[in-house]
């Protein structure tokens, strides 16, 4: 299905974006890599060409819509058409609601919601010009169930969520097929770029109540979802599990979720 076809990704330039990269080159594809770190960018493209694939870099911000509906017509003309756009640009943020500022959830609603939606929306429109394609929207565990001490940031992720199945029922008569991948705590440089507010530095790595799974093992679930042409990409089982236990009887989470709030204010808790 990748071979000879062009995937554009955003944020690819570390973690999940660039485990994607490597593998789409790897089955023959021909890789966009952007992101907001230019120079991380062009590292995972010449990683991507010395392991034998093809692949472009750019810098790209995905909250400038501009510069996103340019980039994104750049790499469509260069090609062709734009077969496979990764929407996986976005940062994290931990805090209670209390402790957060109106522009901290402005940064992130900004980066994760409005950023998605930038790239979403010019990917989208190529694809329905062109007939086809297949929209990969990063979303998270965190907006499939509630995330004490992750509100922004699973608020943006909901949005996420929401936004993929609407367009999933709106494309299928015009030929494209949007997918939602929705990790739990999965290895990357999230962690130590997350923004907090009255918690310890290290929040979101070390309360995570989950192990952090490396990345390897979520891509070819990742492919795998994609060729199959998923709704929704879970992983791993714990967030499949936990998933499936909200949506089935929601009150048995209530406990998980209040012990995760106990545990927040007592261990990382930096405010009175």
């Amino acid at each position: 299905m990748f071979n000879d076809s062009l995937v554009f990704i955003t944020g690819g330039g570390s973690g999940i974006g660039r485990a994607l990269a490597h593998e789409a080159a790897l089955r023959g594809a021909h890789v966009w890599v952007t992101d907001v770190d230019g120079v991380a960018a062009e590292r995972v493209a010449a990683e991507c060409v010395a392991a034998g694939g093809r692949a472009d870099a750019r810098r790209l911000d995905v909250t400038d819509a501009a510069a996103v509906a340019r980039t994104i017509a750049e790499a469509s003309a260069a090609r062709g058409r734009l077969d496979y756009c990764f929407n996986n640009a976005g940062i994290g943020f931990a805090g209670e609601f209390r402790d957060s500022t109106l522009e901290q959830w402005q940064h992130v609603l900004q980066v994760n919601l409005v950023g998605v939606v930038n790239v979403a929306h010019a990917a989208y429109r190529q694809m329905v010009a062109q007939g086809g394609g297949h929209l990969v929207n990063t979303a998270s565990l965190a907006g499939l169930i509630p995330t004490p001490g992750l509100s922004a940031y699973g608020t943006s992720k909901w949005a996420v969520v929401g936004l993929s199945h609407a367009l999933r029922l709106e494309g299928e008569a015009l030929g494209v097929r949007v997918t939602a991948v929705c990790p739990g705590f999965i290895e990357s440089n999230i962690y130590a770029r997350t923004i907090v507010a009255g918690l310890k530095a290290d929040a979101m790595r070390t309360m995570a109540p989950f192990p952090i799974m490396p990345v390897e093992g979520l891509i070819p679930r990742v492919f795998d979802g994609i060729e199959r042409n998923r709704a929704l990409i879970v992983y791993p089982f714990y967030a499949r599990a936990l998933w499936w236990v909200w949506r089935l009887v929601p009150w048995a989470t209530r406990w998980k979720g209040l012990a995760q709030v106990d545990k927040i204010r007592r261990e990382y808790r930096t405010v009175a």
